[in-house]
């Protein structure tokens, strides 16, 4: 008699390698079955490996796949010390840190060298199913989940001991435009499509069904964005939306 729990595994070779979800640790932690439901709900491969070299030797010939890899808390060290050997895996897909414990995410963020290495996004692990599975989906989209308390890192505090210095220089003429705001700047296209309808009051509900996504994700975004534009609701970020858009929010595609 067949075992359906056997059948269930053995599908774990047979979806197209177009588009992989790599996780990198132990299997105790990204057990078959994880394995499993990631292939059932997102209809793509996926694939476990204790470390980078094995990713690496397995996608020397599917280079050219697009790929999420998603690399666990015990392998903080070994990416720290060698960034660049899971950024080339990468490519032109997405890197994420799976993590258990936030001192473990904030010392990673706080040590990455986004400037040289690009950013990466944060998987926690010790979430609810259907929020663990929808940060995963914005990471098949390459919108990284960024958690509430690593927001107050994004944009560093100003040092008291150094004085802000006011331009000497004459005042510009009204008709030159204003410096894209760099903070703006920072969210992704959806984000950007999330605020502005946030900031015309519309609802999650309304959201979701204008953008064709779910209320869940939505949510998502909207914690994404808070977080990159240091605020704490929505009603605050409605507000940095109309302080922005006088002079390049409205200017910029983000339908």
């Amino acid at each position: 008699m067949s075992n359906p729990l056997q059948d269930s595994v053995a599908q774990i070779d047979v979806y197209s390698e177009d588009f992989s979800i790599n996780f990198i640790g132990k299997e105790l932690f990204f057990s078959k079955q994880t394995l499993l439901s990631v292939q059932t709900e997102f209809g793509v491969a996926a694939h476990r490996y204790d470390g980078i070299a094995e990713l690496k030797a397995d996608s020397a010939s599917n280079s050219m796949a697009g790929k999420v890899v998603v690399v666990d808390q015990i392998m903080l060290d070994d990416l720290l010390n060698r960034p660049e050997a899971y950024t080339q895996v990468v490519g032109m897909g997405c890197l994420a840190f799976a993590y258990r414990k936030e001192e473990t995410a904030r010392s990673l963020f706080e040590s990455w060298d986004r400037a040289q290495f690009g950013d990466i996004g944060y998987l926690p692990m010790n979430v609810a199913p259907d929020v663990w599975r929808s940060i995963l989906r914005l990471l098949m989209h390459e919108e990284l989940y960024l958690p509430s308390f690593l927001a107050n890192c994004v944009s560093p505090p100003h040092d008291p001991g150094t004085p802000y210095i006011l331009s000497e220089k004459p005042a510009k003429p009204k008709s030159e435009p204003k410096k894209p705001n760099p903070v703006f700047a920072r969210l992704t296209r959806r984000e950007k499509q999330v605020l502005r309808l946030v900031s015309k009051g519309q609802s999650n509900k309304i959201i979701a069904s204008n953008l064709g996504i779910t209320e869940h994700t939505v949510k998502l975004h909207i914690h994404n964005v808070t977080g990159k534009i240091g605020v704490s609701n929505r009603t605050a970020a409605a507000q940095f939306y109309f302080e922005v858009t006088s002079d390049e929010a409205y200017g910029q595609a983000v339908d």
